[in-house]
């Protein structure tokens, strides 16, 4: 039976400081989630990814079909709606893969791109609470071919170096198609059958559910005794191994870097192509995104034949890799016009100097503080504003407008009607 989370009333407020084990995402105070954040719907953009959004509560009968064939699969954590029990979302991905199969729309688009990116919240097992962890996640769905592939992983790993991990690693390996993996299976589970003393009780488990998610186990001793298994590159058939030549090629000719690893499976419900990108720091090895196809997925939700290749990540994950890196990242606050108004009537003005200003397309900064000129220019100078408009009392009632060059510290008187065109040629627009 689901677990449920239990109400709780707030006793003082002080005490509504959030859920233990979750995480709030502040890019004012955190600049690594403001960098991310850029980083991450820059790089949609550039590989045409187009951004979905999923609901947070969803149908528990869909995570229990998604957890189902999976080994020590989490409890979910639900919720009560009108009498009917959600399950709050532990991860995104079968609910952007369940959309898609509902679409009727999609079978006349040969190939969709999609982004994703969400909070989840994830049962702790050992303690009883829960965790949050801010998930994201490529999909390439429909028709398409191993340079499409090729392309979706290049679109993550240079998102990750771009975010200044240059010592990030790509693995990657294939599983085949469904033949190539019950060949394998059968040859891996006799293998780890008649060393299974040897494993923990987990990899114990696997072996009587999904062979596969042995090779998953960290646990070191597990992996001294698998890391003598034979690899699926032995069973493959000559489709599966064609295809992963030709994306092996593509990468080649992406220039990008990667590491054969024979023994790297995905969870259930992979095929074919998997692959991770890790970073690792000291002792410390962070997996931030896990890519491979996710066609029997969508098979069990719909009973339909889709191809789809995605990734699953964490930003989580991201902005720990970039903690262990000990990257600098500044607090992003630079504009380009930095208003210094003096006096109420002067702020007042300044509402409307704002607004025609963003209208032109012109980055503001939007303090009307009370603070003197003095310490207002210098904020100018610490937004890296190149421009600083400056209006007091006088300028107010006249409608004029001193535009002052931050960085000489020269400064122009012009009329309100000309400032905007001013601003702009001075920005180079």
């Amino acid at each position: 039976m689901p677990k449920t989370i239990r109400k709780v009333s707030a006793k003082a407020h002080a005490q509504a400081a959030g859920i233990g084990g979750t995480k709030n995402i502040i890019t004012q105070t955190d600049p690594f989630w403001n960098v991310i954040l850029k980083r991450l719907g820059r790089m949609g953009r550039t590989y045409g990814f187009q951004r979905v959004e999923m609901p947070i509560l969803d149908d528990v009968d869909l995570f229990d079909q998604y957890y189902n064939s999976m080994a020590n699969a989490p409890e979910p954590v639900t919720v009560e709606v009108n009498g009917k029990s959600m399950m709050v979302r532990p991860t995104i991905l079968p609910q952007v893969l369940r959309h898609y199969a509902g679409l009727k729309d999609m079978e006349e688009i040969p190939m969709s791109k999609w982004l994703y990116m969400g909070n989840v919240i994830k049962p702790q097992q050992n303690t009883g609470g829960v965790s949050s962890e801010y998930e994201f996640g490529t999909e390439v769905l429909g028709t398409f071919t191993h340079l499409t592939e090729a392309q979706t992983i290049a679109a993550i790993w240079h998102l990750v170096q771009e975010l200044g991990l240059a010592e990030a690693t790509l693995e990657i390996n294939t599983i085949g198609d469904n033949n190539s993996q019950a060949t394998y299976g059968n040859v891996l589970h006799e293998f780890l059958n008649n060393k299974k003393f040897e494993l923990c009780d987990t990899c114990n488990e696997s072996l009587n559910t999904r062979v596969f998610d042995v090779l998953r186990c960290n646990n070191l001793e597990c992996q001294v005794v698998f890391a003598e298994a034979p690899t699926v590159l032995d069973f493959l058939d000559d489709n599966s191994q064609k295809h992963f030549t030709l994306v092996l090629e593509a990468l080649d000719e992406l220039q990008i870097p990667y590491q054969l690893n024979p023994l790297l499976v995905g969870p259930a419900g992979s095929s074919r192509t998997n692959c991770i990108i890790r970073y690792k720091h000291n002792s410390h090895s962070v997996i931030i995104a896990e890519g491979a196809y996710h066609d029997t997925i969508i098979k069990g939700f719909s009973g339909n034949e889709f191809s789809c290749f995605g990734f699953q990540g964490s930003l989580t994950a991201l902005h720990k890799a970039m903690e262990l890196a000990t990257i600098e990242v500044l607090p992003e606050t630079s504009c380009e016009v930095f208003l210094v108004p003096l006096g109420e009537l002067a702020s007042k003005r300044s509402l409307r100097l704002f607004h025609d200003l963003t209208i032109a397309d012109v980055r503001v900064y939007d303090h009307f503080g009370t603070v003197g000129v003095k310490n207002q220019l210098k904020q100018a100078e610490d937004h890296k504003s190149p421009i600083a408009l400056i209006m007091g009392q006088k300028e107010a009632m006249d409608e004029m407008v001193i535009l002052r060059d931050v960085k000489s510290g020269m400064q122009e008187l012009f009329s309100y009607d000309k400032i905007v065109i001013e601003v702009k040629k001075r920005l180079g627009r």
